[in-house]
């Protein structure tokens, strides 16, 4: 079975509740259309801890990464605020750098949730 995570930017969830995230999830749609008919599991809703501070700095971060290869995440899913949030639409630097973390650590990584 293949064990999902999404991560989102910490400075939308001003404004996000994570609902249409939940719900292309629940019906198996856009980002997560891949996965009609297969047995998956959503392990893990997860935000950044913010700009400003290099994630692998974070001590908070290194624990959420730890914690996503305990429960053995297969793919991480990146949310479309990592780039809405950016005034250039570019994906966040913060972003990146734990996506190349979470690569390095042998998670697959997507852009795209709803």
């Amino acid at each position: 079975m293949k064990r999902i995570a999404i991560l989102t930017c910490l400075k939308a969830c001003q404004v996000c509740t994570g609902a249409s995230c939940l719900s292309a999830w629940n019906e198996r749609s856009r980002g997560f259309s891949r996965y009609r008919g297969e047995e998956v599991q959503l392990c893990a809703f997860f935000h950044c801890n913010g700009c400003g501070i290099p994630p692998l700095y974070d001590r908070g971060i290194r624990e959420k990464l730890d914690r996503l290869a305990s429960l053995e995440v297969d793919t991480v899913h990146v949310g479309i605020c990592a780039r809405a949030e950016q005034k250039d639409h570019q994906l966040c630097p913060t972003i990146s750098a734990l996506w190349e973390e979470l690569e390095r650590r042998g998670i697959q990584v997507l852009e795209g949730t709803h």
